[in-house]
């Protein structure tokens, strides 16, 4: 073998294994999926191979407003606890999630105990309600009896 065979060979190999390597990594990265052909209408498209899991029927219609949950956040600014946001518009359905963002405990305190109140809760911790009836809720905190706020459940 002379010397430009010697020379040749081994960058031949390092090319056709480094080009593998690369296609390689490219097919596993696309992850082998393609696109389905688009149906045109009053065909039925091929089936999938996977099957689908249908959800139990249930005795009442579900909407949308029954899965929407609202944040809600203490927090103190400028030396003062407050709910943020202070008023508040939901559907009826929705679920109202306070979390505790300040260093001290608080509660979520009906006005007119339409609502079932929390206990206190500390840093980081939460409280939900879903406000199933339409109306105007107000509440405050028991401990912080200035912090104050509303929640209109629409229907």
């Amino acid at each position: 073998m002379n010397t430009l065979q010697r020379i040749i060979r081994p960058r031949f190999l390092w090319l056709t294994l480094s080009l593998a390597t690369v296609a390689t990594i490219l097919l596993v990265a696309c992850g082998g999926t393609s696109t389905p052909p688009a149906t045109t209408q009053g065909t039925t498209p091929p089936p999938t191979t996977a099957p689908t899991i249908a959800a139990p029927p249930t005795s009442q219609p579900t909407t949308a407003a029954a899965t929407q949950t609202v944040q809600v956040k203490i927090v103190e600014v400028n030396n003062q606890y407050q709910f943020q946001p202070a008023t508040l518009t939901v559907p009826k359905g929705a679920e109202v999630v306070w979390t505790n963002s300040s260093d001290a405990p608080h509660t979520v305190t009906s006005d007119t105990n339409t609502f079932t109140s929390s206990s206190t809760f500390n840093q980081d911790q939460t409280f939900k309600t879903t406000f199933t009836t339409a109306g105007t809720f107000t509440y405050h905190c028991s401990i912080h009896t200035y912090m104050k706020a509303t929640i209109t459940v629409t229907s």
